[in-house]
């Protein structure tokens, strides 16, 4: 796997998340007695949160000498996408 599709890669996992978090704050706006909303919706941006990290992790690496064609080492590969 290059560079370039771990970053499309974690650039496609934030979307679905990012719309996943958007959709249940306006499910926890119709369902505010559901304690558990609000817990998914936590978990929501949490995981925005690690995506925004895990994708400039890899950014910075390419922009530091790895070209974005490069074959990404299966370490890399784990800590980007696992």
């Amino acid at each position: 796997m290059i560079y370039k599709e771990i970053l499309q890669s974690l650039a496609d996992q934030a979307c679905v998340n990012y719309k996943n978090y958007l959709q249940s704050k306006i499910e926890s706006l119709s369902n505010s007695t559901d304690p558990l909303m609000t817990e998914k919706t936590q978990h929501y941006k949490d995981a925005a949160e690690a995506f925004e990290i895990k994708f400039s992790a890899a950014l910075a690496k390419v922009k530091n000498g790895d070209d974005l064609h490069d074959s990404a080492s299966e370490e890399d590969i784990n800590s980007f996408l696992k």
